[in-house]
């Protein structure tokens, strides 16, 4: 088997897409496709299924994918090791997100870190989405994890996850129990909301918006956690994204509104044009 062709799989199914993966690794999104196709060719199998917004790995390719992620991921432990990545003492590792990224996505990801990199002094700093970006760009943290696409000149901005939008509510809700929810039922019932400052707030209110619809919002919180925390009160029900929640917890329901929103990203944010400290980049490319 062609390794190359499996880590451009791979990649496309850990990004979520053709173009996700060739930007992560730095290829054309044709040369990714070719790859695919050609390993398709090789095993005598389909291995995704490509629809409008984005690609999912089929029974046989998810197979492949959990085996393809052993290999590739064991590859960057020896080349961490052995490169001597781990042994970078007095370094220090600063990154910039939200709470809920810090609590739901960073904890694997920064264990393993730890694993690669035990010497490395690593620091968390809890802000806003406008926040996260001013301090990549002013150099005060080295990466920033954000849900939005910054389109700024002077920083690079590599989507690393997929995530979607969902209706959180209580698990004894009427809307619980319904097979399919409009974006009417959802404005029949008391709302929790973001502060209107924020883009998520902007972001949740365009599809009601375009319908002219409205949201009846009984309380606008500037916390994922405070909104999720209140739905599981009683307060009302919400719209977050899915990264933000334990699929584990049973005292709401979960519905996906992917027929409402498109497709959403994970970002991992840096520095244009400035070379990344080995610490920096070892934690970058376990995304």
């Amino acid at each position: 088997m062609d390794l190359n062709r499996l880590r451009g799989f791979y990649t496309v199914v850990k990004q979520g897409g053709f173009t996700a993966a060739a930007q992560r690794l730095r290829l054309s999104q044709p040369s990714i496709s070719l790859q695919v196709k050609n390993l398709e060719q090789e095993m005598g199998l389909r291995l995704l299924q490509r629809h409008p917004r984005g690609v999912t790995p089929t029974r046989e390719g998810q197979v492949l994918y959990e085996m393809a992620r052993k290999l590739f991921e064991t590859e960057e432990e020896i080349d961490a090791v052995f490169s001597g990545q781990a042994q970078y003492e007095g370094t220090s590792l600063r990154v910039s997100t939200n709470q809920s990224i810090a609590t739901h996505l960073l904890p694997p990801l920064l264990e393993k870190y730890r694993g690669l990199f035990p010497k490395v002094e690593i620091n968390i700093h809890n802000m806003r989405t406008a926040g996260i970006i001013s301090s990549v760009q002013k150099a005060q943290t080295d990466v920033g994890i954000i849900l939005i696409d910054p389109q700024s000149e002077d920083l690079e901005a590599r989507p690393v996850a997929p995530c979607e939008m969902i209706l959180i509510t209580p698990v004894d809700h009427p809307l619980s129990h319904r097979r399919k929810v409009s974006l009417v039922d959802i404005t029949e019932y008391p709302f929790l909301s973001y502060t209107q400052e924020t883009g998520i707030r902007r972001f949740i209110d365009q599809p009601f918006d375009h319908r002219k619809l409205k949201t009846s919002v009984v309380m606008a919180l500037g916390s994922t956690d405070l909104i999720i925390n209140y739905v599981g009160l009683g307060y009302g029900i919400s719209i977050i994204h899915n990264l933000n929640i334990d699929a584990a917890r049973r005292d709401l329901h979960m519905r996906s509104l992917k027929a409402h929103y498109p497709r959403q990203y994970i970002y991992l944010v840096t520095r244009r044009g400035e070379g990344l400290t080995p610490a920096v980049r070892g934690f970058c490319e376990l995304f």
